[in-house]
């Protein structure tokens, strides 16, 4: 059975996971790379029971890349492509490149089910 989080506090989880992708590929990213992915990493693990049904999470057919990971975190807290693409320093047709390629891993015809089959996958909060 799926447990029970406040919707205020499952979002403010959800744009903690966006802000803590974003972070980890800023211009200090290799003073603290690690941390940041560790956090994300344990912030994931720690919402995953939080998130899940009695569903097993489901794998894409190809595993999503780091960098569509975090513009599918930027989508799941409503973010638009330009802010996704402002907060990684990437340009707003690099994210629309990354948005398409993880909906095709994933099998999504659009952004929301992308993200929907992305939290099934255990590849975010």
């Amino acid at each position: 059975m799926r447990a029970a989080l406040a919707p205020a506090r499952l979002e403010e989880v959800r744009r903690t996971f966006a802000v803590l992708r974003a972070a980890r590929s800023g211009p200090e990213a290799d003073e603290v790379y690690d941390d940041l992915a560790r956090l994300a990493g344990a912030l994931l693990e720690a919402t995953r029971p939080l998130m899940l049904d009695d569903r097993v999470g489901q794998t894409p057919a190809a595993p999503l890349t780091a960098r569509e990971v975090d513009v599918l975190a930027g989508v799941a807290v409503g973010e638009p492509n330009k802010a996704i693409a402002h907060r990684l320093g990437i340009g707003p047709a690099t994210v629309k490149s990354y948005l398409s390629s993880a909906m095709v891993k994933l099998g999504a015809s659009s952004r929301g089910s992308a993200v929907q089959l992305a939290r099934e996958a255990n590849a975010l909060p």
